[in-house]
């Protein structure tokens, strides 16, 4: 199914609530043009680029799974998914580890305040 860019942009703008005159001003075309943007299959590039800025968000993420996009950058998704994984797995280990380094510090923490007060204890025991 191809991208139908246009109504991807409408939705967009609609959600953000952004009013027409601003999102054609900004894109630099006339409000009646905007409206035809939104029912066109394709966007110039410089447009696109615009609409991103405006949207904070890449529409051209869209088009990742689309011929010849697909075909170029396929290879590239599943190596970077994979490095994902990777790194969550390590970002879990080492929480772990953490968490338990976290419970080492509190249990020696208990074990120097059990000294101090003996040797608190012990020394008012002497002095009297």
């Amino acid at each position: 199914m191809a991208v139908v860019i246009g109504k991807i942009i409408h939705e967009l703008v609609k959600s953000s609530g952004l009013k027409a005159k601003i999102v054609a001003d900004y894109i630099n075309v006339s409000q009646s043009t905007l409206f035809g943007i939104y029912k066109r299959d394709s966007v110039d590039i410089d447009k696109l680029i615009l609409f991103s800025k405006l949207l904070n968000q890449n529409l051209f993420i869209y088009y990742l799974n689309e011929e010849p996009l697909k075909s170029m950058f396929g290879k590239d998704m599943i190596e970077l998914k994979s490095h994902i994984l990777e790194l969550e797995n390590e970002l879990k280990t080492k929480d772990e580890k953490l968490k338990d380094l976290t419970e080492i510090i509190e249990a020696h923490k208990k074990i120097i305040s059990l000294h101090e007060a003996n040797v608190s204890k012990a020394t008012r025991k002497s002095n009297k």
